[in-house]
């Protein structure tokens, strides 16, 4: 399978193998040596600790499996790639996470119910301070190799380290305390680092979860995306981008814009290819590209949009717009466009409707409205919509599909 490792998805893995790597010898390098010392010692926490690392090495392992097989390309049955395989990892690590977490708590309750004596040695002592480093060594490593491959999954591995130096530290107060004071609090500090060994693994399995459900990017993808369409001649504005996660650097969006009204359709569909040109060649991202007609060459046009933003304000509704069009007929102006929530709002769809309308004829009697409200993408009912011109449009098709019969003897339904 050498192709895995040819084009920028191939240099991808072979960077994450490197990353791995390191993190599995520092990780072996710690729990051996921990797990000796707690041994010898009898600090149930500092072998706790080294179990810890042993296990980080298998969520390593699974890792470094996991950006191998995520890097094959689609097939027939994973048309949009393998990529969510690194969001699958995550839930699997912070399930062992989790297990760890709750073992070491129920063992932590019961040295605290029965304590036991422990022998403080200047070994233990170095292993824990070597620990400290070598945990924040590996957080920082993570971190960077997350940022490089912008990958959530090596940020996790990232934050679980910072953890267990965090508990680390914990356990070398506990082993002084003992052996300055006397004081049996090796059970306490169990507890405490089972909590936080619980609570990364709980950060990283909603993280995981969230992706694979479908949770909204990054806000610098949308961000990258939204320049990248802006930047293509002809466009005037975007809306309605959503953007779909199926791995890091393997995005697919559909989006709404803006170009000018008076193109025909041959021209509109050039100008939407090289927007979804664009975008592939430049961010790797596949886009399909909806066509919104934009009135720019009526002069009155910015003038409209400030009265629809007046009447927003005034209707003291939490909401902004886009997919504005106007048309002037018939001694009336028809404006048409959605609304976006941008807040709570009580009101249902048609109210906001007629909250709106209210304020814009305040403004103009002559205008008339066609609105819908999109709620987290959702579109709603169209409220003002031109039932004439609807049943128009329905005729047209009705018409189309019974010429279409006679010449050919098949309807649109039909297979050719």
């Amino acid at each position: 399978m050498t192709f895995l490792f040819v084009g920028p998805r191939g240099e991808r893995t072979k960077k994450a193998f490197l990353a791995g790597s390191v993190g599995l010898f520092v990780n072996f390098l710690l729990g051996f040596f921990k797990i000796l010392a707690g041994w010898q010692s009898g600090f149930l926490s500092v072998v706790g600790d080294g179990f810890n690392n042993i296990t980080d090495m298998g969520s390593v392992i699974l890792l470094m499996m996991t950006f191998y097989y995520a890097a094959k390309p689609s097939d027939k049955e994973h048309p949009f790639g393998h990529g969510r395989l690194e969001y699958i990892n995550s839930t699997v690590m912070a399930a062992v996470i989790l297990y760890v977490g709750i073992t070491l708590l129920v063992q932590s309750v019961q040295k605290i119910m029965h304590p036991e004596d422990t022998t403080f040695t200047p070994f233990v002592a170095v292993i824990l301070l070597v620990g400290l480093v070598g945990k924040l060594f590996l957080a920082w490593w993570y971190k960077r190799a997350g940022k490089k491959l912008n990958s959530h999954a090596f940020d996790a591995y990232s934050a679980d380290s910072l953890s267990d130096m965090l508990s680390t530290s914990g356990v070398l107060v506990a082993t002084l305390v003992e052996y300055f004071f006397g004081l049996h609090i090796d059970g306490y500090v169990g507890t405490i680092m089972a909590l936080f060994i619980l609570w990364t693994g709980y950060g990283i399995m909603k993280n995981a979860v969230n992706s694979i459900l479908g949770a909204t990017p990054d806000a610098e993808v949308y961000k990258k995306i939204r320049e990248c369409i802006l930047s293509c001649p002809g466009v005037y504005g975007v809306h309605d981008l959503i953007v779909h996660d199926y791995g890091p650097e393997n995005h697919f969006c559909t989006a709404h814009v803006e170009l000018d009204s008076s193109l025909d359709l041959v021209e509109s569909h050039e100008l939407a290819e090289n927007v979804m040109t664009t975008l592939r060649e430049k961010l790797n991202v596949q886009a399909t590209i909806h066509a919104d007609p934009k009135a720019v060459s009526n002069p009155r046009e910015e003038g409209y949009r400030r009265d629809l933003e007046s009447a927003i304000y005034r209707s003291k509704l939490p909401l902004s717009y886009h997919d504005f069009f106007v048309e002037e007929r018939n001694g009336e102006i028809h404006l048409s466009f959605e609304l976006a929530l941008t807040g709570p709002c009580r009101l249902d769809d048609k109210e906001i409707y007629e909250k709106i309308c209210e304020c814009l004829q305040e403004i103009n009697p002559a205008f008339t409205v066609e609105t819908m409200v999109d709620r987290n993408f959702i579109s709603g009912k169209v409220y003002g919509a031109d039932k004439e011109e609807v049943l128009q449009i329905a005729n047209l098709e009705k018409n189309h599909r019974i010429l279409r019969k006679k010449e050919t003897g098949k309807t649109d339904g039909d297979r050719d």
